[in-house]
């Protein structure tokens, strides 16, 4: 068994888990010895929790330190699991709990992050565009055509639709001038 004094369980509390990637968001962290830890049994352990946290611990878990979350969560719900987390610390030095106050559904979020995680592995040489340096996948969007468009001021519809104002008027026909439909759409035309 381990009693060394370095080794210590840290309680992430009072955040929030989001999925992919799974992470425990906005906590506070308070270290807890491990002979602390050592001395309790599962029905001692989540009042000593929710003592700690000064709220209802719902749900909670833990996960061997600087492991992912979707690869080392683990649920402590009775005593059999809180042996297997007493003999997971005796093996490492540090490990994490965490405190889901909002009952999520962790599990299928990691079912659902695997999943994902594998149908990137499926990607082609010819998508390697569409992929970000850090890793998240980006849609391709093709680049804005220009329509080139030649206005006749001859037609009614039109000048009512889109009345003629002096700076439509070219003395260069050849000129290509924009206009302004909203602030991030641009058509160029001809005037002939």
């Amino acid at each position: 068994m381990v009693e060394d004094a370095d080794t210590t369980v840290d309680v992430h509390y009072n955040g929030v888990f989001i999925p992919t990637p799974l992470m425990y968001f906005n906590g506070v962290k308070a270290s807890v010895p491990y002979t602390v830890v050592n001395k309790m049994n599962f029905p001692d352990f989540i009042p000593f929790l929710e003592k700690l946290t000064n709220r209802r611990c719902r749900d909670v878990y833990y996960c061997p330190h600087e492991v992912r979350l979707s690869e080392g969560l683990h649920v402590i719900q009775n005593d059999c699991d809180f042996n297997e987390f007493l003999e997971d610390i005796n093996e490492k030095k540090r490990l994490d709990v965490y405190v889901d106050h909002y009952h999520e559904p962790l599990f299928d979020w990691i079912q659902e992050e695997e999943t994902d995680l594998e149908d990137e592995d499926l990607v082609s040489i010819d998508d390697v565009d569409s992929i970000l340096e850090d890793g998240l996948k980006a849609e391709h969007v093709e680049d804005d055509e220009v329509i080139s468009l030649k206005r006749n001021f001859n037609d009614q519809f039109l000048n009512k639709l889109c009345p003629i104002q002096n700076d439509d008027l070219v003395e260069d026909h050849n000129e290509i001038r924009p206009i302004t439909i909203t602030e991030d759409f641009f058509i160029y035309f001809v005037i002939a």
